[in-house]
């Protein structure tokens, strides 16, 4: 990542993953980019030809190991699905993931 990220202060990252990525929330786009896990989200810093951070904040949340989605929110219209790894241990991130979300 380029640039620091801003935190909340109750806030802490727990882990990191550079690829790419496919995000459907109402509209499917593909980036190449970071994705950082806090105690309280997914964040997502793209800066390969477009810039673009979003963050998908999650209270309630679940995790579908057998295609690679992490879901976030209450619905299926918040997900990620992870299509390649460039950067990171995708299987570290998914039980972290798991961790925060249980």
């Amino acid at each position: 990542m380029n640039r620091p990220m801003k935190l909340e202060s109750d806030e802490k990252i727990v882990s990191c993953l550079e690829g790419l990525f496919e995000i459907f929330d109402g509209i499917q786009n593909v980036y190449f980019g970071n994705l950082i896990l806090t105690n309280k989200r997914l964040y997502l810093v793209s800066n390969k030809q477009i810039n673009i951070e979003k963050s998908f904040w999650f209270s309630k949340a679940r995790i579908d190991m057998a295609s690679s989605v992490l879901i976030v929110g209450e619905s299926d219209e918040s997900s990620i699905k992870v299509k390649w790894i460039y950067k990171g241990n995708f299987h570290h991130f998914t039980q972290a993931f798991q961790k925060l979300s249980a």
